[in-house]
């Protein structure tokens, strides 16, 4: 009996952990070519990408860059041939945290909600 509890605690405790969600703080991502851009992570386990001066940014994983996307509720996130502006901390300094922080257009926040839902329940279009 004891030996279930543990065993239920612990499998609780792993299904906590891997829904929780991302980190609500300004990030500074580095490009492969040394550029670097500030963004914040949103969403969860589920369903995850990066806000930068009002845009979504996703990884590619081929080459290692990080481009913006666009967003479309039957398509999902849609990968540009755009990258994110560069950012050098001294060019921009108290302003990139600033620029990193500007909100999403509202038909883009609808749209990745709808994203974000069909996610949660497994009808992510992939």
């Amino acid at each position: 009996m004891k030996l279930m509890r543990i065993f239920l605690m612990m499998f609780l405790l792993s299904v906590a952990a891997f829904s929780s969600p991302a980190l609500k703080r300004t990030v500074t991502f580095t490009q492969p070519n040394g550029e670097t851009f500030q963004g914040q992570y949103k969403g969860d386990a589920s369903f995850h990408w990066i806000e930068s001066d009002g845009n979504v940014i996703v990884y590619n994983p081929k080459d290692k860059y990080y481009y913006k996307a666009i967003v479309d509720k039957t398509k999902g996130l849609i990968m540009t041939d755009e990258k994110p502006s560069a950012l050098t901390t001294e060019l921009r300094g108290l302003n990139a945290v600033k620029s990193a922080k500007k909100a999403l257009s509202e038909i883009d926040k609808r749209n990745i909600y709808i994203l974000y839902k069909k996610a949660k329940t497994g009808n992510y279009p992939r």
